[in-house]
């Protein structure tokens, strides 16, 4: 464990907030960045690995939790009385930007698959309606279910649910809530098949010769 995270982490303790388990590994980078507020809790499951991480917890009562077996990589934002739960053995290839405020929640299930994808439960900033005067943009909590390949540079909205097995294609953004199976493209993202699932594992198969262009 590097000197850095160790320091961070004891930091994070002593402001009055827990640690629960160690990662297996922290690889590159670790930041771990916290403003006035206590009882927030960072949980590492067994044989979790972190590769260039930030996590940003915000006055207290905030909570992070990493499943078993999960490789963790990017940017982690969790508001006062907000959660952010990931699941075991989820994966991000890439870069992620994951924000969590507002006292909304991003759960996200076991064996998920992520490149560079962005997922927030705020708009960041107010819609206000001119007749009342008052804010009419909440924040909306988002899941996503067990075992779902999110590709390259996809970003979901807030208040979304994306099903068990489903896939989104690269660049596609989430404006609605995907049944189970699906497979998603587009902006915004459309179903253009269903009962499909994923796995790892690349399967040989023949292909025909290619056609000329």
């Amino acid at each position: 464990m590097n000197d850095s995270y160790e320091k961070q982490i004891a930091s994070f303790i002593a402001a009055g907030n827990v640690v629960i388990g160690k990662p297996e590994k922290v690889l590159g980078d670790f930041s771990l960045n916290f403003q006035s507020g206590k009882n927030s809790s960072i949980t590492f499951s067994e044989g979790c690995i972190l590769n260039n991480v930030s996590i940003n917890m915000e006055n207290g009562n905030g909570v992070w939790k990493v499943g078993k077996k999960t490789y963790i990589r990017g940017r982690y934002f969790i508001g006062a009385g907000s959660k952010i739960e990931i699941g075991d053995q989820t994966a991000m290839n890439r870069h992620v930007l994951i924000v969590a405020t507002e006292g909304a929640s991003i759960i996200i299930g076991k064996d998920c698959l992520f490149s560079d994808i962005t997922m927030s439960t705020t708009d960041w900033h107010s819609i206000i309606d001119d007749m009342t005067g008052e804010r009419i943009n909440p924040a909306k909590c988002i899941v996503i279910e067990d075992s779902v390949w999110l590709g390259e540079n996809v970003t979901i909205q807030k208040g979304i649910t994306i099903g068990k097995n489903s896939i989104i294609g690269s660049r596609a953004l989430v404006t609605k809530t995907i049944p189970p199976g699906s497979l998603a493209v587009g902006i915004p993202a459309k179903i253009i098949r269903e009962n499909v699932r994923w796995q790892r594992a690349l399967i040989p198969m023949d292909f025909l010769p290619a056609e000329p262009y």
